[in-house]
């Protein structure tokens, strides 16, 4: 059974419609548990374990990643140097959620997976606020471009 876990931040709900379209893309891979964990709401980070892959999400917040998704990866920093959690050799991608400024955050999601060992097996995803218009948050589009990203990560990690 592969285990892909799904970690993300939300403040306005945009980024959160992105993690349900990742977690759904992973699950369409046969043999797939996913994981979806909400930054602010506690989850053992242990969970991080076991996983075969992690895949991490934020909303841009003055041009990049939200304070808690910094903390975040200060923490799997210091865990992961404590041999406390080993995320080196997991597959991984980032996806994230922006309002004007281009959405650079997953390029900061993207360098600090790598720092840790993880292996980015697919584009990252960035997805504009819609504002609303035509009832969308995030567009159809981009909300497929996400499930495509979940398919790509568990399809890779079950391969191992």
């Amino acid at each position: 059974m592969t285990k892909v876990v799904v970690i993300y931040d939300s403040k306005t709900g945009n980024t959160e419609l992105m993690a349900q379209a990742v977690a759904e893309g992973a699950k369409s891979v046969e043999g797939t548990t996913v994981l979806v964990q909400k930054m602010g709401t506690k989850w053992p980070v242990s969970t991080l374990k076991d996983a075969d892959a992690v895949i991490v999400g934020s909303p841009t917040r003055y041009g990049s990643v939200t304070q808690e998704l910094t903390e975040f990866f200060q923490t799997m920093n210091y865990l992961q140097k404590s041999d406390r959690v080993a995320l080196k050799g997991k597959k991984g991608a980032a996806f994230g959620s922006y309002g004007w400024d281009g959405g650079w955050n997953t390029n900061q999601i993207e360098d600090e997976l790598k720092g840790l060992g993880v292996k980015l097996v697919a584009a990252a995803v960035s997805a504009a606020d819609q504002g609303g218009v035509m009832q969308e948050k995030i567009s159809k589009a981009d909300l497929a471009r996400c499930r495509e990203l979940g398919k790509k990560v568990a399809s890779a990690a079950t391969k191992k």
